[in-house]
């Protein structure tokens, strides 16, 4: 791993605005920069640092609430701003009739525990591979799409090695409805070796998959 590769891990993993991260990637590159100068290896530093779950922690001990809170707002709007996802895999197209938001309260396994369970039990299932439970897990119209090519094409271009999976981030949640029918439409970042990948996993109001976009 690169130095790049190692900061990008650590700002992925920390919870503040966007300009924050920079300034935070920034800070962290120069760090090290001046410390290969100064004849240490990259190895060395990484030790000395720490793991960047373990950085990343420390940088967020200290981070300011109007911080934490533009990540947030950001979150919510990212959500919102992708729920047109809904009942479709990415390279699908489907004449769309535009969703409208839902309270998710209304909606009694749409609780923040269960939710983020299913979410971990769909990034468990691609990881492993399992497409036969994937299919199992998913709405009708989905079935025919969840296969290893179909998700290979999504995968690949991100990076041909992902590595194995390293942590899973907090799941932000919004509730539409379309169509007449209830959904729920997350967001969760999932860190893996040598990638951080943002996934948005759409769930009918049986908690069946109804979507899957990564990025």
């Amino acid at each position: 791993m690169d130095a790049e590769k190692y900061v990008k891990n650590i700002v992925s993993r920390i919870k503040c605005s966007g300009v924050k991260k920079k300034e935070i990637e920034t800070q962290l590159l120069s760090d090290i920069s001046v410390r290969v100068g100064n004849g240490e290896t990259l190895e060395q530093i990484m030790e000395s640092m720490g793991t960047a779950q373990e950085i990343a922690d420390a940088f967020m001990q200290d981070m300011p609430e109007r911080e934490r809170k533009a990540y947030r707002n950001k979150r919510i709007g990212i959500i919102v701003a992708v729920v047109v996802m809904v009942v479709v895999l990415i390279g699908s197209y489907v004449r769309w009739i535009f969703p409208r938001p839902y309270a998710l309260e209304n909606v009694e396994l749409f609780s923040e525990e269960t939710v983020t369970q299913r979410v971990e039990t769909i990034v468990t299932l691609l990881d492993e591979n399992d497409f036969e439970a994937l299919r199992e897990e998913a709405v009708a119209e989905m079935r025919n799409v969840l296969t290893q090519e179909v998700i290979d094409k999504i995968r690949i271009p991100m990076s041909a090695h992902w590595g194995e999976r390293t942590a899973i981030g907090t799941t932000y949640m919004q509730g539409i409805k379309q169509r007449g029918k209830v959904y729920v439409v997350t967001q969760t970042d999932v860190i893996y070796e040598n990638i951080s990948v943002v996934y948005t996993i759409t769930f009918d109001e049986n908690l069946n998959l109804a979507g899957i976009y990564m990025r």
